[in-house]
């Protein structure tokens, strides 16, 4: 959660800074209390500043609650394309991203998309927006094993398009299924992501593109 600001402060923060002050707010909100607590005036209390600066900056409590999807899916976006673009072989970038699950569930990113996902089910220009922010990763997905089977003239057992959408869905059930039981051991769903690994080695070893060739 932020801290709220002291009075001395809010003249210190200007134009994008209290945006980025009250999204902060929004987010730590979500990722505690829930959206259906996570009113603009809460938001404003916890970010301690005025009502009218959040309506100012974003209209409406759907456009502030879009505006906090869009900026930590851009966020957990690019760390995940610095990572797919390293020189790592794909077993690597695999597990390493695999093993990121638990900072996103520490961070409170996962309960507040799927919290954001339950309030989209009554709005529809806010489901819109989380389907445009979970097609990023798809298409990121699709993006990297794409590339990884083009360049090494691998045959996939399945369209790259195909493999990204399994993928993803695997890594939703798994954070839906976490949300749902309160925090279940994680062993179960660790060891799903570590077969998966061991399919991708199984590939890469079998036509030689092990280590840092990818």
């Amino acid at each position: 959660m932020s801290t709220p600001l002291k009075p001395t402060d809010q003249r210190l923060l200007r134009g994008a800074d209290k945006r980025e002050h009250i999204l902060d707010a929004a987010a730590g909100l979500i990722g505690t209390i829930g959206y259906a607590a996570a009113s603009t005036r809460a938001v404003a209390a916890e970010a301690g500043v005025p009502l009218s600066l959040v309506h100012y900056h974003f209209g409406s409590r759907g456009g502030l609650l879009a505006a906090v999807l869009e900026r930590e899916n851009a966020r957990l976006l690019k760390r995940q394309r610095e990572l797919f673009a390293s020189s790592a072989s794909l077993t690597e970038r695999w597990r390493e991203a695999a093993a990121l699950l638990d900072d996103d569930l520490d961070s409170g990113y996962v309960r507040m998309l799927w919290e954001l996902w339950a309030a989209g089910l009554s709005d529809a220009a806010l489901a819109e927006r989380w389907r445009e922010s979970v097609n990023g990763w798809v298409d990121l997905l699709e993006e990297t094993i794409d590339t990884w089977s083009r360049d090494h003239g691998v045959r996939l057992p399945l369209p790259a398009q195909a493999l990204a959408s399994l993928v993803a869905a695997v890594y939703q059930g798994i954070e839906v299924d976490l949300l749902a039981s309160g925090g279940r051991d994680l062993r179960g769903h660790r060891e799903l992501l570590a077969g998966i690994g061991d399919l991708i080695e199984r590939y890469e070893t079998l036509f030689g593109l092990t280590g840092n060739q990818a």
